[in-house]
């Protein structure tokens, strides 16, 4: 069972409420009243078990851990947080057309690898955010304090809201002032949504050339130490073991491998650039 089938196993306990909560509440008021994807999906099965969590769910067989369950509540309001922005960014200019609905489909299936089931799923907290009265502002502040001991995971949704947006060729103005807004409710600041830029359009391969600097999250002016420092940063923090931990589902372990090719291209290149 992926991300998505999980949330509905398990919940997210009292990590959520506000928006967030409610988008969850209405996912979940669907799924019990009959009209989500067939399957055990709460209790008696793996999920409602609390004893085997699959791909996305966190921790391995036996009794999880309180840090295991910590971690694997983080991953679960990681996939509601990023859907959920991803169907307000969607919106930014008045409307959802059906290419949006399918370019989201595809990340989450190509992506992601979801089967169909946890595609209806994760469809299913889109449609729920994207009807939601809250604007996104209220989605990026509650994001933004269930996330405010792991700045990384906050960066790495504003990437995959600009990979998604651009997903169709374009990253249009009104939604990149929205994904920009979101960056700045995030605590990010100017210098950090070019960081998230750079890292976007490397990974994407929009742009071969993109500001290694910015990759590593670096100023051009750091010293050598600095800059040798920020890459191994980077390089613990994307080592897999540490991204489950804090909060990055194993449904996004290939975004995370994009990212680390970026992170130690970008190194390469200011080495070849310094001679060291």
């Amino acid at each position: 069972m992926g991300i998505f089938g999980s949330i509905l196993g398990a919940g997210l306990g009292g990590l959520l409420d506000g928006p967030l909560g409610a988008v969850l509440g209405g996912v979940i008021g669907h799924h019990v009243s009959g009209e989500g994807p067939t399957g055990n999906l709460f209790g008696g099965g793996e999920a409602g078990a609390g004893n085997t969590y699959g791909q996305g769910g966190g921790y391995a067989r036996g009794r999880p851990t309180q840090g295991e369950h910590a971690a694997a509540e983080l991953q679960r309001a990681f996939a509601v947080a990023l859907t959920s922005l991803a169907a307000k960014i969607s919106k930014a200019d008045g409307q959802v057309t059906q290419e949006e609905i399918q370019t989201f489909d595809r990340f989450l299936r190509e992506g992601m690898h979801l089967d169909e089931d946890e595609r209806k799923l994760a469809a299913r907290v889109f449609n729920s955010a994207r009807d939601s009265k809250q604007p996104a502002s209220a989605f990026a502040n509650q994001i933004a304090m269930l996330f405010r001991r792991q700045p990384e995971r906050l960066r790495d949704i504003v990437v995959l809201l600009l990979t998604l947006a651009y997903s169709d060729g374009h990253l249009h103005a009104r939604e990149e002032a929205m994904i920009r807004d979101i960056a700045r409710r995030f605590g990010l600041g100017e210098q950090g949504y070019e960081s998230c830029k750079a890292q976007f359009e490397a990974t994407s391969h929009q742009n071969d050339y993109a500001d290694p600097y910015a990759i590593l999250e670096v100023s051009a002016s750091a010293t050598d130490a600095e800059v040798k420092s920020a890459h191994r940063k980077l390089v613990r923090e994307y080592h897999p073991d540490t991204l489950q931990s804090k909060g990055l589902p194993e449904d996004f372990m290939d975004f995370a491998t994009e990212k680390m090719k970026a992170v130690n291209a970008a190194w390469a290149r200011v080495k070849q650039e310094r001679g060291l």
